[in-house]
């Protein structure tokens, strides 16, 4: 038991604490011209990137490699020691209290100090306090950069993810669960990331920036040192893992300017900290609208990229169209003050001379496609390529394809169009773009060419992409450009591929708007989103619809062979390696959402479904 004295001590020190909390205090975190943006005066964005998080934080500058300047995040209050002591004295009652003053390291900002205690559940409240918490519009003249509200930090530690911080107009708060002891925390900020679309424990996310006509989408990550209870300051200097490029673009349009061909989707593992620039997604960058010098976020490539062809480069209604310019390789960090040219003024005829019925694949390129998936099947004494006879057809004799031999087969290795029973477990068992003695054998080399036709093949992977992700087609339930949407089609789940121009059918149920175009933005539907019987399909198979239903995929797993996934998703072949003796290009998609894999191991056994001009 306590006696008086003792108390009085107690209540003096928190006393004296609370005074040196609230003197002003200025530090100046970075020198005033160290910001993140140089542009001209006449355009302003307000980013969101963040220059800190837990306590003393400062944020790196694009085109500046250094390490955290000296005297970045100074302040360190060494009066925490005895709210620490303080309120940890109430661990009786089951909680884990851990008290973090927080401060911020903005640019010639004043900073306030802010501690919160916590509530149990091993959680820890936490605060950045930013002092007035007015946002700072990022001026490229300046590069003066602070937050806007429901900006949020997301935090991890041992390799989970523990929670988010948001700013509430005046700070960034938050519960999180506590971290690991002995660990260091990574504190990532992830450009537009929605905190409801990470759970909790997750050891991975992935950022979509696609859309930057508005705020920038910047992705940066720091460390601070290793975790413990008994400490509560930590210095993070968040370092960008994008690169900031100047655009000047002329355009006849009012409506954004969409570049194709740039990865626009970065994956994050916490548990190594790594950054992977995503090849699967739509590879589209939308900048804001109208003409002048503008902004994008762009993601590291080794590469350059030579100038694109006619639509790689288009207004969003796709009503003009023009060239995607080349572009430098690109590293983290990157400030390309050099501004590329991107001219959008050609009339698109995309959307009025095209054939009805037809998909585009590319700017210049149509399609039709096969009336059903590919089939090898015994016919009377013989074996016999075919289309399925209808669109929604799958063999399910999933049992016998999973081993090699004559059976009747739906879903094949990489490139046997001469070998369909081939059902190695090898990689490199199977043909090889590269190699003239073992070339790949298309699918479509088995089917009769129309004269007025040209042969059908197999889409490359940059077609899948361009069909899925970039071309001009018809607004349908109030969605521009409708090029997909998830259904279930006889009982038979799938996705439906709209043509180019199309005309729903009166007295069929409109696809849910929601399904349509759908990603992983507004995934909260499945395949029965839209429920169509055999008469509702013929009739949207007039109309040009195209099916393709899950099939699920031959891989090795458990020590054999075997098909999984049958009824949930669907994989489909490109005829595209990309020089890859082990890999080929796949469509894949789920309820989820579509992809183009640019790697998939090619023993895998996946569906065909055959395109022709």
């Amino acid at each position: 038991m306590k006696n008086q004295s003792e108390k009085l001590k107690e209540f003096i020190t928190f006393l004296a604490m609370a005074f040196l909390m609230l003197l002003p205090i200025t530090t100046e975190a970075q020198s005033g011209t160290d910001g993140f943006f140089t542009s001209s005066a006449n355009e302003t964005y307000n980013d969101r990137n963040l220059p800190n998080s837990f306590l003393n934080a400062s944020n790196q500058t694009f085109g500046d490699n250094s390490e955290a300047p000296a005297g970045d995040g100074l302040l360190v209050m060494l009066a925490a020691g005895a709210v620490y002591t303080l309120t940890r004295r109430h661990r009786r009652y089951g909680t884990c209290i851990v008290a973090l003053i927080l401060m911020a390291g903005l640019t010639q900002c004043r900073k306030n100090t802010t501690v919160i205690d916590t509530v149990g559940k091993k959680m820890i409240d936490i605060t950045i306090n930013v002092g007035n918490g007015s946002r700072i519009d990022v001026n490229t003249m300046t590069g003066a950069v602070s937050f806007e509200k429901n900006d949020c930090l997301f935090i991890v530690s041992n390799g989970e993810y523990k929670g988010y911080v948001k700013h509430d107009g005046t700070n960034f708060t938050g519960s999180i669960e506590e971290p690991t002891e002995d660990k260091p925390m990574y504190i990532y900020y992830l450009g537009n990331k929605r905190y409801q679309d990470l759970a909790v424990g997750s050891r991975r996310c992935s950022v979509n920036i696609s859309d930057q006509t508005g705020k920038l989408p910047v992705i940066s990550c720091g460390m601070t040192d290793v975790y413990s209870s008994s400490t509560t300051t930590y210095d993070v200097y968040l370092k960008n893992k994008c690169a900031l490029v100047k655009f000047n673009v002329t355009t006849s349009s009012d409506q954004p300017t969409c570049l194709f061909g740039f990865n626009n989707e970065m994956i994050i593992d916490f548990e190594n900290n790594i950054f992977m620039p995503d090849t699967i997604g739509e590879m589209v960058i939308k900048l804001k609208a109208g003409n002048g010098e503008r902004w994008a976020i762009l993601l590291p490539n080794s590469e350059s990229m030579a100038e694109g062809a006619d639509g790689t480069a288009f207004s969003k209604d796709y009503q003009y169209i023009g060239k995607r310019p080349a572009v430098n390789a690109l590293n983290n960090n990157d400030f390309v003050t050099t501004a590329y040219d991107v001219t959008v003024n050609t009339t698109s005829t995309g959307n009025t001379s095209f054939d009805n019925k037809k998909f585009s694949v590319s700017a210049t390129k149509q399609v039709e496609f096969a009336p059903g998936n590919v089939q090898h099947v015994q016919e009377g004494r013989g074996w016999v390529w075919k289309f399925a006879d209808h669109q929604y057809d799958v063999l399910h004799n999933e049992n016998e394809q999973r081993y090699e031999g004559a059976y009747d087969r739906d879903r094949f290795g990489w490139g046997t169009g001469n070998n369909p029973d081939l059902a190695s477990c090898c990689n490199k068992d199977y043909p090889y773009s590269l190699d003239g003695t073992d070339p790949f054998v298309d699918w479509g080399a088995n089917f009769t060419t129309d004269p007025d036709h040209g042969a059908w093949h197999t889409p490359k992977c940059i077609e899948w992409k361009y069909l899925l992700f970039v071309r001009p087609a018809t607004t349908l339930n109030g969605v521009n450009n409708a090029r997909y949407a998830r259904a279930r089609v006889n009982g038979v789940n799938g996705l439906i591929l709209f043509p180019d121009i199309y005309h729903h059918p009166d007295g069929v149920a409109l696809p849910l708007s929601i399904s349509i175009n759908y990603t992983n933005n507004n995934h909260n539907g499945n395949y029965t989103d839209n429920d169509y019987n055999v008469a509702d399909w013929t009739e949207m198979e007039e109309a040009g619809a195209v099916f393709l239903p899950t099939t699920g995929q031959r891989i090795y797993k458990n020590s054999a062979l075997g098909f999984y996934d049958v009824d949930e998703s669907g994989h489909y072949w490109s005829q595209c390696d990309l020089g890859d003796e082990e890999h080929a290009c796949n469509l894949f998609y789920s309820s989820y959402r579509p992809y183009v894999f640019d790697k998939n191991d090619k023993y895998k056994g996946y569906a065909v479904r055959l395109v022709r001009e």
